[in-house]
Parts: structure tokens; sequence; C-alpha cells
């Protein structure tokens, strides 16, 4: 089955949409588009998901992650911002306090911060996406108290020269590993010269839920996680296999399961209709699972999810380097020449595993909605924090329209990288 059938099989398409983009309206001199609910779910999976594949091969990888290092203490709580909010606490940031931040960023990053109480004060990055060390110089002040770096889509920054940075100013360094599980710099891990770092497992892993947090610095020993209840336990298991059916991977536990599974669907619309109009009950998962922003405090402390962790311990991590790597290096060899966009990174060093493909394309709208709307599973980072704007940080607002996100991760077949390939050239060239 071709992966068009298999999208007319699995999604319901818009019917009041047609190939001539009437449905974007002009909003002042850009165009607008329909609310993300309109478009259909990708075709393809846009975050890892589990299949047989992921349990074999269960070799070390090439490339290490800081979890390799000597003397590191981890801590595995729910997602990556949840490891930062937890950071965050353990350094004891409050109101009155300064954040530096990356003005190019996922809402993620900042509301962590907000949650904390401190300020956020934002600087610039460089066409490459490496920070502007001489505007974060400029921006320092007595509350100054912390800088956050973030490793853009798994590609490292000078991770020592801050580091030597922010000893000479007083700065406590978190490195922002969300894109950047496995890599290495100047003979050690990503994550190894902050202060503390944070991951997210569920970028890398086929994991429903799954946040890092580390330190070779600061002992994490005294910090006390707890559980988030049965529920989420529960949901954890079967959302992990809904998503792996979805996506026809584990075909022969999707046939054994598919009654109770259809009995389960029946009794949780039956619960949804009892529930009383307007009453508010608390989200069984974090929001971060459900593939959304927002931010419950009540996450910030509870352990990562049992299944998730055994499956984070199960999954073949030669497997996930080599195939990111051989992904992202064919869609650097696809888009190469290709008039109308450019590659962020012209090369993959050896020592980098990344995690997306990051395109910058020159006309975006309606490009990318296009694309949304032909279920390719491409993301950018639209939503910028209020004060962000082009006058003082024109690489983040350029990025922010232009630069579109592209799974190039280690669950992806070879037919589906194709397919996205092939749809997003016709569009750029359309």
């Amino acid at each position: 089955m071709s992966l068009e059938q298999e999208s007319q099989n699995r999604l319901i398409l818009p019917s009041n949409r047609d190939a001539s983009g009437d449905d974007f309206v002009l909003k002042g001199d850009q165009l607008q588009a329909p609310p993300f609910s309109e478009f259909p779910s990708p075709i393809i999976p846009t975050n890892p998901i589990l299949s047989w594949d992921s349990l074999r091969h269960r070799q070390p990888a090439r490339i290490p992650s800081i979890l390799d290092a000597a003397g590191i203490d981890a801590l595995f709580v729910t997602s990556g911002r949840m490891a930062l909010a937890l950071a965050l606490k353990v350094i004891g940031i409050s109101a009155g306090d300064v954040v530096l931040l990356p003005a190019y960023h996922c809402m993620s990053m900042v509301e962590p911060v907000a949650w904390s109480g401190a300020c956020c004060d934002f600087y610039r990055i460089c066409p490459d996406g490496s920070i502007d060390l001489e505007d974060i110089q400029s921006r320092l002040r007595s509350n100054t108290r912390l800088l956050v770096v973030a490793h853009y889509f798994g590609f490292p920054q000078p991770s020592k020269m801050i580091r030597d940075f922010c000893d000479r100013h007083g700065l406590v360094m978190i490195e922002d590993c969300a894109h950047a599980f496995f890599g290495e710099q100047d003979g050690q891990p990503l994550g190894f010269y902050g202060d503390y770092a944070i991951f997210s497992l569920m970028k890398f892993f086929p994991v429903f839920d799954g946040g890092c947090l580390t330190s070779t610095r600061h002992s994490l020993r005294r910090i006390h996680l707890g559980s988030a209840g049965m529920a989420f336990q529960f949901k954890t298991v079967l959302n992990t296999l809904e998503k792996a059916f979805v996506y026809r991977r584990l075909d022969v536990l999707r046939l054994l399961l598919a009654l109770p599974f259809w009995l389960k669907d029946r009794l949780w619309r039956w619960l949804k209709s009892r529930q009383e109009s307007g009453s508010e009950v608390r989200r069984s998962s974090p929001s971060a699972s459900e593939g959304g922003f927002g931010f419950d405090a009540w996450w910030v402390d509870k352990h990562m999810s049992l299944f998730s962790r055994m499956t984070f311990d199960l999954t073949s991590r030669r497997r996930n380097v080599e195939r990111r790597r051989s992904h992202f290096l064919r869609m650097l060899e696809a888009f190469d020449g290709l008039q109308g966009c450019a590659a962020v990174h012209k090369g993959l060093p050896e020592d980098v595993v990344p995690y997306v493909f990051p395109l910058r394309v020159d006309h975006p709208d309606p490009l990318f909605w296009n694309l949304r709307r032909s279920a390719a599973p491409v993301l950018r980072w639209e939503q910028l924090a209020p004060g962000v704007d082009a006058s003082i940080y024109p690489v983040s607002v350029d990025y922010s329209r232009h630069l579109i996100q592209i799974p190039c991760h280690q669950e992806l077949t070879d037919q589906e990288v194709e397919w996205m390939i092939d749809v997003i050239q016709q569009e750029i060239r359309a």
C-alpha cells in the first residue's frame, strides 16, 4: 500500500480545502493560515515510535551521550521542560533574577522560567545558529544569574568557551540538549560543560514521556521525585502502543489487541460523556506527551513512567545514531542546489547526531501550510516570546518564519523518507 493510500485510510481530510489555496487569507501584508486543528494529522510520525526494530541491535552507539560520562548524576522526569523547571528550582532561581535565553526558541523553553518568577532576557543568535557572546556580554546586569545555551538541531555550541565565559562572569550555565541526546565536543559528550544539562527523550526514543536532568558538577542525589500515579502508568502503555498501531508498526500485536483497544475506546467515550460540563480534571499526562505546549507545575517533580523508562533502556543506541545520520545525509543530498531553499548546515560532522533536518525556505507561506495539509510532518517555531521582533533579533525572527524542521529520526522507513523529500521538493518548486 502506498503512503498516499494509507493517508486516505487513516486521515479525514478537511472537505473545504482544494489545491487553489483559497482558504488562506491575506491579513495586512501577510498570508494567514487556518487553525492548525483543521490540518490533517501527519502521515509520517514526527517523533520516534515503537517498532520491533527499535529493540534490535542493542550495541552501544559510536557517538556517546552524557549518560556515558563518568561521575554523572541524572534524574529522569516526564519531559525536557520539566527537567528545565527542576533545574531552575534546584539552582534557586526566583523573582528578581534574570535568565538569559536565546531569542530563537519554542515556548517550552520560556514557560519554566516564567513559572520560576524570574525575568527572561533574550540574546541574539548568529545565522549558523551559534550564540552571540558579544550580545550576551552587553546584557549582563547585577541580577543576571543564569545562561541557557541550546544545541539547536543536535549541532553543538562552543560549550567549553561558553563555560569559561560563565566562570568569568559568575553565571550558572544550563545546556539545553533537548535536540542533542548524542554528540561529542572537545572529547566530552554534550551536556558535560554546563552546571546542569536537560534532555528531551521523546525526541530521540520511542517513548510517550521522558526528560532528563544531569550534572557533572553538582550532586542530584538529594532530590526526591514522586510517582504520577497508576493512571499515568497505564496511559503510557496504551498511548505508546496506539501510536505505533496508527503508523502501522507492531502489526501482529495490533491484531491481537484489536478487541481490547476497541473496548477501551468505547469505555473512554462513555466516561467522557458522563463527565460534568465545565468540570476541571487534572490531565493524566503532561502536555509535552500530547504534542502540545503549556506548563503544569504538578509534573515538575514526577518520575518518568516505568514503561517509558524500560523502553528507553531497551532501545538500540547504535541504530538511533546510524539511521538519523543516514537520513540527514540523504536530505542534504536531495535539497542541495534546489532553488528556493538552503540547508542551515552544509555537512554533518562525524560527532553530530541530528534531531531534525533544518531547511530554510525563501517563500515559507503558504508553502509550510500546504505541506501540513499534505500531511507532511514538518514543523517550525512560529511563536516567539513577546518583545522578540525583527528590529532587534533579525535572525531569530527570520528563522521563526523561514526555517522548517524535517524529521530524520531512526523510526522512519526509507519509503517514508523518500515520500517526504518528494512532497517538499514539489512544493518548493511550485
